[in-house]
């Protein structure tokens, strides 16, 4: 069988079609163009109604494409009854398990999955125990669970061997490995599983993906100077006012993210802070979008990633007071705009510095706190981490 993945949502869905096209080509099945595909298989989202939306959206589009259609992922996973409904005529999995039964391949044999020769992410930790009030998460991906260190370790070891150059250590609800519960944030030890891989692999490069204010503890900062980590922090904030915070359940406030942003730029002054920001939340006032907008201002974000709040239903935040949609977009499109200009500022800040770049496809490549820049033809093929200095020639963003 030919086959295609279309994905869609966050770092761990993109892990997940990674783990199922390299155990379907190690059953002798072929990744193709998507043009090319005999089978397309969906990999959907469903953290909130849009993403729900999008997901349904591709479907469609693949089944006017091909003959076949397999629909995988969180949407499934969370209402599966009306995915059936929605398309009778796909093939509709709830668990890895099931379609790989289904499409022969060995449950033992289960190959590792290398996408690319620069990056892979590594999955530490799964599923939630947190009650956020708009997600949908903890119901599609399960409860927390921590991958076992030694098992983390193995799958660095493994990327070392294949030439990876960079890990991004990745999860649900990443920064709470460690803990049995991840509402007891004082049980995360993220910081120990970071130490265990400095000190017994040569991974040059070790990035986060996004984390949890509340888990980073003072053992995090201890650790965070050491250049192999890269000096980009992506944090899940979702809003600047501490009323919305307590409405959302979060588990934090603004305090845990000044006190990252200060001990963080103390060990490493030309860190990256990013975050994640949803605009319109139920119930919001004018008086609390100003807030998020004099915070994000004040701690002097170098990136974010901002969506209008978008109704779940299930959740508790469904039952609240919705906020209208067009003012919903309009307080995004401000928060984007601060997030604009704040990028612009952050990388003036670093114009003039010296950084490693990883190589990337298509000769680009990231510093370790988060610059995309252009690398010459010089530099070396994928793969190679070439240094550079970032200038207005170099820079290959748009600002």
């Amino acid at each position: 069988m030919k086959f295609y993945i279309r994905t869609l949502g966050c770092k761990m869905n993109a892990l997940d079609s990674a783990r199922v096209a390299a155990a379907l080509q190690a059953a002798g099945h072929e990744l193709v163009g998507e043009a090319e595909a005999e089978c397309v298989f969906v990999n959907t989202c469903t953290v909130t109604a849009e993403a729900d939306r999008k997901s349904r959206k591709e479907v469609n589009a693949a089944g006017r494409m091909v003959e076949q259609v397999a629909v995988m992922g969180c949407g499934p996973r969370v209402d599966t009854g009306r995915w059936r409904q929605h398309s009778p005529e796909t093939m509709v999995f709830t668990d890895e398990t099931v379609l790989y039964e289904r499409f022969g391949v060995q449950l033992d044999e289960l190959p590792f999955p290398l996408g690319s020769r620069t990056r892979l992410p590594v999955a530490i930790q799964t599923g939630c125990d947190n009650l956020c009030s708009f997600c949908i998460t903890r119901v599609a991906r399960g409860p927390h669970a921590n991958v076992p260190a030694e098992q983390v370790i193995r799958q660095v070891r493994e990327a070392e061997e294949a030439g990876i150059r960079e890990i991004v250590l990745t999860g649900i609800n990443l920064a709470a490995w460690g803990a049995e519960d991840s509402n007891r944030a004082e049980q995360a030890r993220l910081h120990l599983l970071i130490e265990r891989i400095l000190s017994e692999t040569e991974m040059p490069r070790i990035r986060l993906s996004s984390l949890g204010p509340q888990y980073l503890h003072e053992g995090f900062f201890d650790l965070f100077s050491d250049p192999r980590l890269c000096a980009y922090l992506h944090l899940s904030l979702q809003s600047g006012s501490d009323s919305v915070l307590e409405r959302m359940v979060r588990g934090h406030g603004t305090e845990e993210v000044r006190r990252i942003a200060e001990q963080a730029r103390r060990v490493r002054p030309d860190v990256a802070l990013a975050a994640d920001v949803i605009a319109g939340f139920p119930e919001e006032s004018d008086t609390e979008h100003r807030e998020t907008l004099a915070f994000i201002k004040q701690i002097g974000f170098a990136k974010l990633h901002v969506f209008p709040y978008s109704v779940r239903e299930g959740t508790p935040a469904a039952e609240m007071a919705q906020v209208k949609g067009d003012i919903r977009r309009e307080r995004a499109a401000e928060i984007r705009e601060l997030g604009r200009q704040l990028r612009r500022d952050f990388i003036a800040s670093q114009m003039g510095q010296h950084f490693d770049v990883l190589v990337e496809r298509g000769k680009s490549g990231l510093t370790d706190n988060y610059i995309r820049l252009r690398v010459p033809d010089e530099a070396g093929s994928e793969g190679t981490i070439r240094e550079m200095t970032l200038t207005e020639e170099t820079l290959a963003e748009r600002l």
